[in-house]
């Protein structure tokens, strides 16, 4: 019975530490697609 439990404390911690790492796969520094681009960017392409 002990070990049942070690195992689902195992597996409830990898999934949870998986959750909190894995869903911070996106990178700040490249722009979002689905944003308008910035005023500042629209005036460096129409010069």
């Amino acid at each position: 019975m002990k070990r049942k439990k070690y195992l689902l404390v195992l597996i409830s911690s990898v999934l949870s530490l998986g959750f909190l790492f894995g869903c911070n796969g996106v990178d700040e520094d490249e722009p979002d697609p689905t944003e308008e681009p910035s005023e500042e960017q629209n005036n460096e392409n129409n010069q």
